[in-house]
C-alpha cells in the first residue's frame, strides 16, 4: 500500500499546470502571429525623381521660344508651375502649351502674369540704351587703332559687352609687339572697363 495515498491528485493537478504555462496563451485569431501584410504596412510614396531635369528642360524650352519673358519653372510630380511675367496674353497661353509639350509633364499651374505695357517699354529702353552704349565703345576703340600706323591697316574687331563691362579684340596682326599694342590703345581708349585681347599673330610674307 503507498505511504502518500492522498498527494497523488495534487500532484497530478500541478503538472497538467506546468505543460499548460509552457506551452503558452491559446492561439486564437486575436492573438495569430502577423502575416507579411498586416506587418509590412504600405508606406510608399510617389516620387518624382525626374523632376529637376524636367523643370531644366521646360525652362530650356520656354526661353527658346519666348526669350524676352521673365520665367521661372518648377516641376513636381509631373505638374509644372509656371511663375513670373509674360508680354500678353497669348504668350501666357503658349507658355502652357509649350510646358505641356515635354514629355513627362502631365499638368500645368500657370500662375504666369501679363507683364503692364510701361513695364515691358522700360525693358526694351534699357535694352536699346544698352545697345547704343556697345556701339559708342565699340567705335571709340576702333577708331583709335584705325589712326595708329602701324596697326590701321589690320583686320581687328572690336565688340563691347555692357553688361560685363568688356571689350573684345579679335583679329590678326603681324607680330606679338602689334598685339600688344592694340591692347595698350583699346585699354587708353576703354579705361573704365576690361579688355580682352585675343588677337592672334600671322606673320605676312
Amino acid at each position: 500500500m503507498s505511504r502518500y495515498p492522498y498527494y497523488l491528485p495534487l500532484l497530478a493537478t500541478l503538472a497538467v499546470a506546468t505543460v499548460a504555462s509552457a506551452q503558452g496563451p491559446a492561439q486564437g485569431p486575436e492573438n495569430a502571429p502577423p502575416t507579411a501584410e498586416t506587418s509590412n504596412p504600405s508606406t510608399s510614396e510617389r516620387v518624382g525623381a525626374s523632376d529637376p531635369g524636367l523643370s531644366l528642360e521646360v525652362q530650356a524650352r520656354l526661353y527658346q521660344e519666348l526669350p524676352n519673358s521673365n520665367l521661372s519653372v518648377l516641376v513636381r510630380y509631373g505638374v509644372a508651375t509656371l511663375n513670373g511675367n509674360v508680354r500678353t496674353e497669348a504668350d501666357r497661353q503658349r507658355a502652357e502649351s509649350i510646358a505641356l509639350g515635354v514629355p513627362g509633364v502631365s499638368g500645368v499651374d500657370n500662375k504666369l502674369s501679363v507683364a503692364p505695357p510701361v513695364t515691358v517699354a522700360a525693358i526694351d529702353d534699357a535694352s536699346v540704351t544698352t545697345s547704343r552704349e556697345n556701339e559708342d565703345i565699340e567705335e571709340s576703340v576702333t577708331q583709335r587703332l584705325r589712326s595708329d600706323a602701324a596697326l590701321g591697316s589690320r583686320e581687328i574687331r572690336v565688340v563691347a559687352d555692357g553688361l560685363t563691362n568688356t571689350v573684345t579684340l579679335s583679329g590678326t596682326v603681324s607680330t606679338e609687339e602689334e598685339k600688344e599694342r592694340a591692347g595698350r590703345i583699346a585699354v587708353s581708349a576703354f579705361p573704365v572697363g576690361q579688355v580682352r585681347n585675343q588677337l592672334e599673330v600671322q606673320q605676312r610674307l
